[in-house]
């Protein structure tokens, strides 16, 4: 078995990698948030339940409360016990029989207020000290006590949220919740006695039995004691130290919930502050249920990525074989090509993209051999110009030696136009001979000054050449050498000499555009025919031209400048018989530096 390298910049790896990236991030992602969505949501469900519950208890609790308020109100208020506490009874056994009576009425009352079950007893006491008790009939309280601590001004109009040990003479270390008030004559508004109410500490227990489905709820007040649990062992402890207690009581929030531990097992504890009292409601709930929710969601997450893993390796082989095979041809094949191996043969059993790709890189071969074909052409036109041009510069060496000789013996014999002639002409031929390809377009007008020297001497000053330069800076830049020469000379020969008189002008104007030079070289000959202009700038035509100078015609020029700056730059010619030719040579704008 072949054995094929690893690596994490092959395709298949980065299939592997893409497709593990695409298929777990989002399930991840998602599982990740849907736990911690389930998480919230679990969290709100319980505390809304909870709230909802312990709203339902606190009802409860403030119909005790305002009924505890309404005994109270009621006992301190009424006619008849008024009239015991204020009348002076003749005979005992009168005042025991209306306070027997009053008593009835009281229990009465308590067993219609359904708060009967719920009185530890009921202390009335005269402004004189004489008292007497209602309730139940196996406890009574130590008046004397109650008085020496004080606990009827304490716990005046106080309402049942405060457990204290009661004063009972029979039933001692008792939590209860005692109430009082004083009590006022009606007519003069005096204090005529003492209203004492206790409650049992268990009072609360119906209404927390009720409200505690699955949790455990008590009571506790601002103090931290609790007031009401359904275990009674633990009414009136302290429970500051308490944790969860110790939070809440922290806590000024009118509800919420806590979390904590309870010998190790997590729980979340919600709170409720009963409206107009310093009872505070808890109920513990365990986590336990909640945690296994979260697990399982857990467990599930983890199997469904494990399975995906599983799912993208196998669509990954499946791909990979899919995939991988055609791109492998076509890899191999490519490294053919780059050796210079075309054969524009590569051929996929595919009917899909990578059948358009290898159809593509057939024509792409085709075209790439057409290029290189192309560019050897365009190799061997350029050896064969620059061969010419070489071998052009042989006579001007020669000819200028030649013209220097003449130039002195004409300064010699005092001949001024020859010396004159033969100067410009050996300037001309000097720069022929140097080897540099390019020049500054100062130095091509200077050129044409002397090519345009030796002319006007043969037309008897009849030939007129301007130029118009449209940014003095234009001159300093850089041009093929020998441009203007042959594009003058033709016009001279083609298009001003033709019309028989010798005379003549010609315009050059030198402009800027778009970061291009425009050269137009306008004579105002004999002008051309479209035709005559196709065949002026046909390079087989320049072949057979000889006329200019040095042999370069216009279709040379265009050559030049096309093999030098690219395509796009060149020779175009407009004309109009018998009027004017203009010629257009445009180049990029070259800087070069100051004559």
């Amino acid at each position: 078995m072949r054995h094929i390298p690893i690596s994490l910049h092959s395709f298949k790896a980065k299939l592997v990698i893409s497709l593990l990236t695409i298929g777990l991030i989002p399930l991840i992602a998602t599982s990740v948030f849907y736990q911690n969505i389930l998480s919230r949501r679990i969290t709100q469900d319980i505390e809304s339940a909870s709230i909802d519950k312990l709203r339902y208890t606190s009802f409860n609790i403030q119909r005790q409360l305002e009924i505890s308020d309404q005994l109270l109100g009621w006992i301190t208020y009424n006619t008849q016990l008024e009239h015991i506490l204020t009348e002076n009874y003749k005979e005992t056994y009168e005042k025991q029989l209306d306070m027997i009576e009053f008593s009835s009425y009281v229990l009465e009352y308590a067993i219609n207020a359904n708060v009967e079950s719920n009185i530890f007893k009921i202390l009335i006491v005269d402004k004189n000290g004489d008292s007497f008790q209602i309730g139940n009939g196996m406890s009574l309280l130590d008046k004397n006590a109650i008085v020496a601590e004080d606990w009827i001004e304490t716990y005046q109009h106080s309402r049942p949220d405060q457990l204290i040990l009661s004063k009972d003479i029979y039933v001692k270390d008792t939590y209860i919740f005692p109430v009082s008030s004083r009590i006022y004559s009606s007519t003069t508004g005096q204090h005529i006695g003492w209203c004492l109410i206790t409650f049992q500490n268990n009072m609360y227990r119906n209404s927390l039995k009720s409200g505690s489905d699955n949790g455990s709820v008590y009571l506790v007040n601002t103090n931290g004691q609790c007031i009401g649990n359904v275990d009674s062992g633990l009414i009136g402890a302290d429970l500051t130290a308490d944790e969860v207690v110790g939070q809440i009581l922290a806590s000024q929030d009118s509800m919420g919930h806590v979390t904590s531990a309870r010998e190790g097992v997590p729980l979340i504890a919600h709170y409720y502050r009963v409206p107009d009292s310093n009872i505070i409601e808890i109920q513990e709930t365990p986590l336990d249920s909640f945690l296994q929710e979260e697990e399982d969601m857990l467990r599930l997450s983890v199997m469904m990525i494990c399975f995906s893993i599983l799912l993208i390796l196998c669509v990954t082989i499946y791909l990979s074989q899919v995939l991988t095979r055609p791109i492998h041809t076509i890899s191999n094949y490519i490294k053919n090509v780059s050796k210079g191996d075309f054969k524009g043969s590569l051929t996929l059993r595919n009917h899909d993209e990578f059948k358009v790709i290898a159809d593509s890189i057939n024509s792409m071969e085709g075209e790439i051999l057409d290029l290189m074909k192309k560019q050897q052409q365009e190799a061997e036109s350029k050896k064969d110009l620059e061969f010419r041009v070489l071998q052009n510069q042989i006579n001007p060496h020669f000819l200028y030696n030649t013209l220097n000789t003449i130039k002195w013996m004409a300064i010699l014999q005092h001949a001024d136009t020859i010396r004159d002639m033969t100067a410009a002409l050996g300037r001309l031929l000097q720069n022929i001979s140097k080897g540099s390809d390019k020049i500054s377009i100062y130095e091509e007008m200077s050129l044409l000054d002397d090519y345009v020297l030796i002319q006007d001497v043969k037309y008897d000053g009849r030939l007129k050449v301007e130029y118009h330069i449209g940014d003095d800076q234009i001159t300093q830049a850089l041009i093929l050498k020998f441009l203007f020469q042959p594009i003058v000379e033709n016009a001279i020969f083609h298009g001003i000499e033709p019309k028989g008189d010798g005379a003549g002008e010609i315009h050059i104007y030198l402009n800027q555009v778009d970061g291009n030079i425009h050269i137009h070289i306008v004579d105002n000959g004999i002008g051309m025919t479209p035709e005559q202009i196709r065949k002026i700038l046909a390079a087989d035509e320049d072949r057979q031209n000889k006329r200019g100078l040095n042999g370069i015609g216009i279709s040379n020029i265009n050559e030049r400048i096309k093999l030098t700056y690219g395509q796009e730059y060149g020779v175009s010619i407009t004309s109009e018989p018998g009027a004017y030719t203009d010629v257009l040579i445009c180049i990029p704008y070259e800087r070069g530096e100051l004559p």
